[in-house]
Order: C-alpha cells, then structure tokens, then sequence
C-alpha cells in the first residue's frame, strides 16, 4: 500500500502548482511531493516552497516513505509519540489518583532536570512515563507504532543504560518520592533535593 499523502489518487487540484523563477521569472511547474525542481528557462534548481511532510512527525513508517529525516523532525516526532505514551499511560492510570500524581511530579523534575543538564528532552519524558510499567513498555510502544529507533531508546533507559538520561531519571524518581531523595546523581537533581 502506498502512503495516502504519496498517493496521486488522494491529492487534490492544489496538489499540482505553478512558481516563477526568482533568477528569470520562467514558470516552474511543482507537485507537492516534489523536494527540488530545476527551472526550465536557467537551469536553477528551485527548492519547493509548499513541501510539508508534516505526516512525517507522527507516521511510523515516515522513514520507510521519505528516507531519512532531518533531525528537527526526528525530534518533532519523538515528541508526539512521548505524548502518545503520557496519554495512554495516564488512560492506564485512570482512577489511581496518587499514582496520577506521583507521575506528574516525575515528568515535572525528569523534564526540569533534563533541560538543565541537556538531556534528551523525548527519551527522558517518555521512559519516565513508563518506567513503572517496565514489565509493559515493550508491548505498549509497540501498540502505539513508536518508530523502532526511539523505542529502543526508551527500553534502554527504563532497563537503565549508564547514561544522563539513566541519571535524570533517577533523580526524577527520588525527588517524586521525596523523603528519599539521597542518592542524586545530576548537579540539578542535587540541588533540588536539597529543597528537602
């Protein structure tokens, strides 16, 4: 099956469009799809002005269609999958208020702690999301179509892979439960733990 986005039989008449030439005002003749034409009166290669693969953020096959993506939408798409896993985690949750809770406070230190130190922004969000639902997770991202590269990132971190994003968690995790707050390991963590 061709993507519906990719697919001539779905567009519409806007689909097919017409843009002069900023070099020698030639027309040049774009589809939607098309990333780059040249003009046929200079030869200039035009890049498409209309181009929106915005698909590509949330579609997990946006890879196996376009190829590799630009980081920015990488990121773009980590994104709307780690709030794809926050809501059906929450959904998960319904009626458990203290854990509603406990979890909101992690993804508030996992997310302040990230920015700070610099970690990865979705990676973190994400696994701290599922971080109590590690016996879970697989399945979940797997329901959910999470692109594989992200996934595995995820998994790596909930199975505690040394790294900061390993390290923000941690102190997420410890700071949400507060009186046990000892053993933080990021400067941020440390210092927000002295609050208590």
């Amino acid at each position: 099956m061709k993507c519906p986005g990719q697919d001539t039989r779905y567009w519409k008449e806007d689909a097919i469009f017409e843009v002069k030439c900023p070099d020698c005002g030639e027309v040049v003749e774009f589809f939607k799809d098309d990333t780059a034409r040249p003009c046929p009166g200079c030869g200039k290669r035009l890049p498409n002005p209309r181009l929106d693969f915005g698909c590509a953020a949330y579609c997990p096959y946006a890879e196996q269609c376009l190829g590799s993506l630009p980081p920015e939408l990488l990121e773009k798409q980590k994104g709307v999958f780690k709030d794809r896993i926050e809501t059906e985690v929450l959904n998960r949750l319904k009626g458990q208020d203290e854990a509603i809770k406990r979890l909101k406070a992690r993804l508030k230190f996992a997310e302040q702690i990230a920015l700070e130190e610099g970690a990865n922004l979705p990676v973190v969000l994400a696994s701290a999301c599922l971080i109590d639902l590690k016996d879970e997770a697989e399945n979940i991202l797997k329901a959910l179509k999470v692109p594989s590269n992200f996934a595995k990132e995820i998994l790596a971190i909930i199975e505690g892979k040394d790294c900061l994003e390993n390290e923000v968690i941690n102190d997420a995790v410890s700071l949400e439960n507060k009186p046990y707050a000892l053993h933080l390991k990021t400067k941020t963590g440390q210092r927000l733990g002295k609050r208590f």
